[in-house]
């Protein structure tokens, strides 16, 4: 199985509602919070395709757990609209237009905006290394087409991000967009030059690298914003029938 990501703001409230049971956890289950993450991550890295289904057996299974605890995962997985349940049709991962995607990034430009306004936590020495880890993955990318990677790298760098606002509510928000449209951008890769996207992460890399030594993360969120908006240009285009660069 992948790798279980870390907690965020969003998942850390949701594990708290649910604690873990340690009896299951000696036994090698997993907690409720743990096969959400687990879920949330093969969706967005579309190991889990949109309309696919999901069998609640099969993966109650996978994760030694009874169905019930599946499905309280289910529910919140729907809560972020996820995945879709319908009564006699099952479980499937939702799908999401191009229209919709758009609207979902012009919000996360707004949640920026927010972030800077808001009371950030500390920057510390541990999270200016982990952007320094990424940079050296990311460059390692170039002359590759290894979009899982790519893909990876920027859901540690959201990580990254939502650990720098201190603002709950902006936390959760934001968390539950990102993993909406992130899996949608990551499909779009295929028909996208790879190497510019590669090159434009690097960028943003840099740039916070640069904001986060400064300890500034008011210009992290402006420099974050502004990728964004690069995002909803090449959204536009799509919808104008321009063609975007393939490889």
């Amino acid at each position: 199985m992948n790798g279980i990501g870390s907690s965020t703001g969003a998942t850390e409230t949701f594990a708290d509602e649910i604690p873990a049971d340690e009896e299951q956890q000696a036994a090698g289950k997993f907690n409720k919070h743990e096969i959400y993450l687990e879920l949330r991550r093969r969706i967005c890295l579309l190991d889990y395709q949109p309309g696919s289904r999901l069998n609640e057996r099969e993966l109650a299974s996978e994760f030694g757990v009874s169905r019930t605890p599946l499905r309280t995962v289910l529910q919140r997985l729907e809560y972020d609209g996820l995945i879709v349940s319908q009564h006699g049709n099952g479980t499937a991962v939702t799908t999401i237009d191009l229209s919709s995607m758009r609207d979902i990034y012009i919000v996360r430009m707004r949640l920026m905006d927010a972030m800077a306004e808001s009371t950030p936590n500390l920057v510390t020495d541990e999270i200016i290394e982990n952007i320094q880890d990424l940079d050296r993955e990311c460059r390692s990318l170039m002359g590759t087409k290894d979009k899982r990677t790519f893909a990876e790298i920027i859901m540690r760098l959201h990580q990254i991000l939502h650990g720098l606002c201190s603002n709950g509510p902006l936390r959760d928000f934001n968390d539950i967009l990102f993993f909406q449209s992130a899996r949608f951008w990551f499909l779009l890769l295929e028909k996208m030059d790879f190497e510019q996207q590669v090159e434009d992460l690097l960028d943003e890399l840099r740039m916070i690298l640069r904001s986060l030594e400064l300890r500034d993360v008011r210009l992290v969120a402006t420099i974050h914003k502004s990728h964004l908006a690069i995002v909803v240009s090449r959204l536009d285009a799509m919808e104008r029938g321009l063609s975007l660069p393939e490889k």
